[in-house]
């Protein structure tokens, strides 16, 4: 005889977070059972996603009218009680399949945009929307009737988007979306944080925050022309500050300008540019603030600068790679 206690489904999240969920419905639950669901429930953010995605596609359920069951009173009573635990949990594990289909972008077929080291390449999209996308960048680009969906995957690029309200036009790039409608903006993705800087009208900058080991949308700062904003891979925000526009599309012009940025972030985006990795060798150096312009076809003599201005010893063994250490007194 089967009961609340002895469903089993498939060994994946999904199926573990629609077991859980009707063995928690039983009142005669032992605390040992209470304490293992909790014990899974915080092994990982996969589980805990589940199920959450359980209880609302529960409570989805739940409104449903008519449902294609018998009333309480029928005699079938009997019968759907030792079948309805298995029909419940089957039904939550389609539920669930189906949400996070309809709310996590699966793998659908893409245009991708590539550049190499010092390369950037200027693509114009179907609908006349424009990218321009900076050195070692990529970006991918899947357009629906609904949706301009575009993935800044890594880099920088600056979108000139055309108007379209019925069709919004949505950057993910980190943890986190960009939306437009018809607006002209920068973003700089590194593997720190994501800046958005606005040249034209408005966009919407939507991050992820990690609540209680569940992604919850956090709330939507506009940015206006002007402004920028910065988010990190934990869905911390910045708030929304007047900036330098042209510092921060530099990049269009051969030029990299930066004002009070962590040297580590520097040499990233350099080492987009530089035919060479250049390697900081001493983890002290990363939280150097720099301000000054990097040419991007001058990358030796601003090395050698950077050496007399600051506490850098540079070590070209001639070879693929440049090393920075700190110099000693």
């Amino acid at each position: 005889m089967t009961n609340k206690k002895n469903i089993e489904l498939a060994d994946d999240p999904t199926g573990e977070a629609a077991t859980w969920f009707i063995k928690l419905r039983d009142d005669d639950l032992p605390e040992s059972a209470y304490l293992a669901w909790q014990k899974w429930l915080a092994n990982n953010d996969t589980n805990a996603n589940a199920f959450a995605n359980a209880e609302r596609c529960w409570e989805e359920l739940d409104n449903i009218k008519n449902p294609p069951w018998p009333e309480k009173n029928s005699r079938t009573t009997t019968l759907m009680r030792r079948v309805m635990p298995i029909a419940a949990a089957i039904m939550i594990a389609l539920s669930i399949g189906f949400f996070v289909q309809q709310n996590i972008s699966s793998p659908v077929a893409a245009t991708t945009y590539q550049t190499a080291r010092s390369e950037h390449k200027n693509i114009e999209l179907e609908d006349g929307s424009k990218i321009t996308l900076g050195a070692r960048s990529i970006v991918n680009v899947n357009y629906t009737d609904e949706q301009r969906n575009i993935t800044l995957v890594r880099g920088e690029a600056v979108f000139n988007v055309a108007k379209n309200k019925t069709r919004p036009f949505v950057v993910q790039v980190g943890k986190g979306t960009v939306t437009a409608v018809g607006t002209k903006f920068n973003i700089h993705s590194n593997s720190q944080d994501v800046t958005v800087t606005v040249l034209e009208g408005i966009v919407e900058v939507n991050p992820l925050l990690s609540n209680e080991n569940i992604l919850t949308t956090a709330a939507l700062p506009r940015v206006s022309a002007g402004k920028a904003v910065s988010y990190d891979y934990n869905g911390h925000i910045s708030d929304v500050k007047p900036t330098n526009v042209d510092a921060a599309t530099s990049w269009e012009k051969g030029l990299l300008v930066r004002v009070n940025t962590p040297l580590a972030s520097v040499i990233a985006d350099v080492n987009r540019y530089s035919s060479r990795e250049i390697i900081i060798g001493d983890p002290s150096l990363n939280l150097i603030s720099f301000t000054g312009t990097v040419l991007n076809d001058g990358i030796d003599n601003w090395l050698r600068g950077l050496s007399v201005a600051y506490p850098i010893k540079v070590l070209d063994s001639g070879h693929d790679a440049i090393l920075l250490l700190k110099k000693e007194k």
